[in-house]
């Protein structure tokens, strides 16, 4: 599977920033079509995508391309190196009601918490968990069983699940700061 092998390339730290960029960009376009494989059809005119700022930010394009009406809202939060907690800074959403389906690309699902403070945002809002999709390249156990605690398993996509983090809340092996890595030039 083509796949597979663009995301061994890029958990290659040395790998250039335009070779990490481009098999990102196609990893993002496979897990959006996987994703709208599972949103019931007579619910697509209701997607709303919401991204967690920045890094998930090279994902858009794709979500667009399989979703090209959607609207899209914004939510700034900033991870504390010591605490690994992250603190908002930034939100810009559109209205949502109980029937509105929202999806929630970010590259990285670590230990949960952003990815669940932006779940508790969007319930706050009226969004129904049910109706909440995450679709991620990569995540550690631990975030996903913090998640599945809000939204159902199967609303989950991601293309690798790694065991553990490390001391510093890093997903282990991963492939380092997705954010830091896509968006710099090397």
């Amino acid at each position: 599977m083509k796949e597979k092998k663009l995301f061994s390339e890029i958990r290659d730290r040395k790998l250039p920033t335009q070779k990490f960029r481009k098999n990102s960009n196609s990893l993002s376009i496979f897990l959006a079509k996987k994703t709208l494989a599972k949103i019931p059809k007579q619910k697509l005119d209701k997607v709303v995508i919401v991204m967690v700022l920045r890094s998930s930010l090279a994902m858009l394009p794709a979500f667009l391309k399989y979703f090209p009406t959607a609207p899209v809202g914004f939510i700034g939060l900033k991870r504390d190196e010591k605490t690994a907690i992250a603190k908002k800074y930034y939100e810009n959403l559109p209205k949502f009601n109980k029937n509105s389906v929202v999806i929630v690309p970010d590259p990285m699902l670590a230990t949960g918490g952003s990815l669940n403070q932006t779940l508790v945002i969007l319930m706050e809002k009226g969004v129904l968990p049910k109706n909440i999709y995450f679709t991620g390249f990569i995540g550690a156990t631990e975030g996903v069983d913090l998640t599945t605690q809000i939204i159902p398993k199967e609303n989950i996509t991601l293309f690798a699940i790694d065991p553990k983090l490390d001391s510093k809340k890093y997903i282990v092996p991963g492939l380092g700061d997705f954010g830091d890595r896509y968006f710099r030039s090397n």
